[in-house]
């Protein structure tokens, strides 16, 4: 390339700068921040209409168990027992 060709592309993007650097950006780049924010998770709340029982969730562990030894899930015996060992007061 020669020095004059390169002295004219130097000098088109020194005005092509200049010229960008006297337009406003704000608008645009908060549209760019606003689409790259992150939203906030929605907070789901859940109401337990009914107090739920002790003897209710003992019941509910101990059918959970009935029928994981039942079908034979000597594994899934053993985590239940491991997950709720105030819970299993039974002697196998």
């Amino acid at each position: 390339m020669e020095v004059e060709t390169l002295l004219r592309v130097v000098a088109v993007a020194v005005a092509g700068a200049l010229l960008l650097s006297t337009v406003n950006y704000s608008g645009a780049w908060e549209k760019i921040k606003k689409f790259f924010a992150r939203k906030p998770k929605k907070e789901v709340e859940i109401e337990i209409s009914e107090s739920v029982s002790f003897l209710t969730i003992v019941e509910s562990w101990h059918v959970l168990r009935s029928q994981c030894e039942e079908y034979g899930l000597k594994e899934a015996v053993e985590k239940v027992d491991e997950v709720f060992p105030l819970l299993n007061t039974e002697e196998s």
